[in-house]
């Protein structure tokens, strides 16, 4: 809660999404200036910015079946990518915005899950994913905090005056 009494609310509205299929491959493909990768224990996120399109914010979550066999494991695993980065996209907006820059960020597991059995091992499991997904949105703020900002555009030279 904030100091004014008032709920703070973390949503992770469409906006905020890679939704298309396309718009995945064009992040986890492209290998430039613009990209850059970022690896914790159990996931990784290939980030993309986007000059042209400044202040704009997407998160994209995967998690494939090698890595987690069970649908309510890929379903634990999606849900905490999403707290995390739900957390993070205020303080990410904001140095986006002043920058110049917009971010696709694709969030990745790319290490086997264990198999957990009982509630106390389910819990550790939940506790070490949730520190490594805040440790990979840290590192993602990090690298774009040292991003430099854009060059605004050129106007056209023969601007009437």
């Amino acid at each position: 809660m904030s100091g004014d009494g008032k709920k703070t609310r973390h949503t992770f509205p469409r906006r905020l999404r890679l939704i298309k299929t396309a718009d995945f491959g064009v992040v986890v493909r492209t290998r430039n200036e613009h990209t850059f990768r970022s690896d914790a224990v159990f996931f990784s996120a290939q980030c993309m910015r986007r000059p042209e399109a400044p202040g704009e914010l997407r998160f994209g979550v995967t998690v494939g079946k090698k890595n987690a066999k069970r649908a309510v494991d890929r379903a634990l695993v999606k849900r905490i990518l999403r707290e995390s980065a739900r957390m993070q996209a205020p303080a990410l907006l904001t140095m986006l915005g002043q920058r110049g820059l917009g971010l696709d960020v694709s969030l990745r597991l790319k290490t086997p899950l264990a198999q957990a059995g009982d509630r106390t091992a389910v819990r550790a499991l939940k506790r070490a994913l949730r520190a490594d997904a805040d440790k990979l949105m840290g590192e993602i703020c990090r690298r774009v905090r040292k991003t430099p900002a854009a060059a605004p555009k050129a106007e056209a030279d023969n601007v009437p005056s």
